[in-house]
């Protein structure tokens, strides 16, 4: 019927003529209309228009224009699009299409990680959307808003967007467009606790118009309650009902994440080799960016598969590649959080600044006016060059305020107060660089916490948090200040030990290890004990390359976890045997 229904408009288009432009006008805006829910056809309505757009008025051309950025956008020339919109923005006549622009852009500069970029236009597309009437025009820049601040954990706001698209419901879509925004970030803050109307809603909604890549986005935040909850066969079946849908829609990356999720809960069931097709179809879906949550998810699946059928080469080899596009993931959310926060501030300071040239425009004024009384005059313009000059000097402050702030945050972890991954492997690196210059030995140690899935998912995330701070309390206690203390995300940490051999290294994990020991979560019977498992390793065998260092450290990590975790193992020592030694007095630095 679609294919039809395209032949028809096709030949619409044919026969019109440059003296009816209200049929050129109809084709545009039913092209716009399907350009997410039925592409096919989208792109015949598209060339059928091209062909003669010789014929359209200057407004149609920018508006076949705008619809052509689109058209490349889905045939994901990302890049190539991004100044066609810039000139777009600065060059149509039509302000609808401007914002329009200004939005499509804002969320191609998202895609693309030009992150600093997105949120500074995000910041412009927000001051004009009063002024818009458009309700298509609004719709789409309320979603991108939704999306960018949902992006960088500003919840409240993404929800509020997203309830303004719902609210709005512009030609019967708010439900579903906005339905799976909003979704998407109930379930991301953890406030999605069943599957319910609001997802029949969101999905029905969406099957309505043929949206069915939306309807099966919000499926796959379903899918991942479900896995959550344990409730495999209902995540399984959910899934597999949708999943020949989600293959004609063509987009790799839900696909992509469909396969993931039921590589996970297959793997959950015990059903090893349904787990590994589907994991090994959802990395083969051809993502050309290696930041996507679906990549985590397949490749800790097939680690996980390749460790309880007892093929160590292989799970060590799938390890690596799972740590690594976590840690890529991982790093990209902050990048993304950095940019957002460093282009909040600058706004703030550039109102910081208008508010000062405001008084000093005030302050010229007032010269001006009382320009024949010289006495008082003078006396008011002293007056007011002092509260200029404090205006000035707090604003200067309140900046500075703002840099160290800014410096702060790309430096230590919000939870813990310790160094992030990149500023302690920043550290390291100058510190690696004096030790190979002097020949000093120095040693790495990794370490993380042992089942703390099982603590967020029995106490919640608000007690995990609390585990891990306690955590760097304690072992704060036995670190100086000159080594570094860092936590690479998640329940990962690490500490550089300058001056350290393997032997000290190791009783200095073990002080660690019987610290982190003491830690209890719950009360009870339904106590829990918390344990950590460390990997060593030394520039005396692994070099001062700090890749290798780093590699080498986790490998014993993992060997460490292989024996039965809660214990210290170093690199290239075997066999790994756990030892213990008695806890002495901690020391007086500060490890940070």
């Amino acid at each position: 019927m679609r294919g039809v229904a395209a032949l028809v408009l096709i030949w619409a288009a044919t026969c019109a003529t440059a003296g009816e432009p209200e049929e050129a006008v109809r084709l545009l805006r039913q092209a716009d209309s399907i350009k997410t829910a039925n592409p096919a056809e989208f792109v015949a309505i598209l060339d059928s228009l091209e062909a003669r757009s010789a014929q359209l008025s200057k407004a149609q051309r920018e508006y076949l224009q705008y619809l052509r950025a689109w058209k490349a956008l889905n045939q994901g020339k990302d890049e190539t699009v991004i100044p066609v919109l810039q000139e777009m923005i600065q060059h149509f006549s039509d302000p609808t299409l401007q914002f329009r622009a200004r939005s499509t852009l804002m969320n191609l500069q998202e895609v693309t990680r030009h992150y600093e970029a997105a949120y500074s236009e995000l910041n412009r597309v927000l001051e004009q959307l009063p002024g818009v009437a458009d309700h298509g025009a609004r719709e789409q820049a309320l979603m991108n808003a939704a999306q960018l601040y949902r992006a960088v954990g500003q919840t409240d706001l993404s929800l509020s967007y997203s309830q303004r698209v719902i609210d709005e419901n512009w030609s019967g879509r708010g439900i579903c467009r906005g339905g799976q925004q909003k979704l998407a970030s109930l379930y991301e803050s953890g406030r999605l606790k069943t599957v319910g109307a609001e997802v029949q809603a969101g999905t029905a909604a969406c099957e309505k118009l043929g949206e069915f890549a939306y309807a099966n986005e919000i499926r796959t935040h379903a899918a991942k309650l479900y896995i959550d909850q344990d409730r495999l066969d209902d995540a399984i079946g959910l899934l597999k009902a949708h999943y020949d849908e989600v293959l004609r829609t063509e987009y790799p990356r839900l696909i992509a994440q469909f396969d993931a999720l039921l590589a996970d809960a297959y793997r959950r069931k015990g059903y090893a080799a349904l787990a590994q097709t589907f994991a090994s179809n959802s990395l083969a879906r051809g993502l050309t960016s290696p930041y996507h949550e679906s990549l985590v998810t397949a490749d800790r699946v097939l680690y996980e598969l390749a460790k309880e059928r007892g093929d160590f080469k292989s799970a060590l080899a799938f390890h690596e590649q799972y740590a690594a596009a976590d840690r890529a993931w991982k790093d990209e959310n902050s990048a993304r959080q950095l940019a957002y926060e460093k282009v909040a501030d600058e706004a703030l300071a550039s109102q910081l600044q208008i508010a000062t040239l405001t008084k000093q425009n005030q302050v010229l004024e007032l010269q001006k006016t009382l320009g024949a009384k010289t006495l008082v005059n003078t006396r008011l313009y002293a007056v007011l060059l002092i509260t200029l000059v404090i205006f000035l000097g707090l604003w200067a402050y309140k900046t500075k305020r703002l840099q160290l702030h800014f410096m702060s945050l790309s430096r230590l972890d919000g939870l813990t107060g310790i160094c992030n991954r990149h500023h302690f492997i920043s550290q390291t690196q100058a510190v690696l660089e004096h030790a190979r210059e002097f020949e000093r030995e120095l040693c790495i140690v990794l370490w993380d916490l042992d089942h703390f899935k099982a603590i967020n998912d029995r106490y919640g995330h608000a007690m995990g948090d609390f585990v891990l701070q306690e955590t760097v309390s304690r072992c704060r206690r036995y670190l100086q200040a000159d080594e570094a203390f860092g936590r690479f995300g998640g329940e990962e940490f690490s500490i550089l030990l300058p001056g350290s051999g393997l032997e000290a290294a190791r009783l200095r994990a073990e002080q660690l290890r019987m610290a982190i020991t003491g830690i209890s979560v719950g009360f009870g019977a339904g106590e829990l004990r918390v344990s950590a498992s460390f990997g060593i390793a030394t520039t005396r065998s692994s070099g001062y390359e700090l890749r290798q260092l780093l590699a080498h450290a986790d490998s014993a990590l993992y060997e460490a976890k292989s024996a039965g975790r809660n214990r210290v193992v170093l690199y290239g020592v075997t066999p790994a045997v756990e030892k213990t030694v008695s806890l002495v007095a901690p020391r007086t630095g500060t490890g940070s």
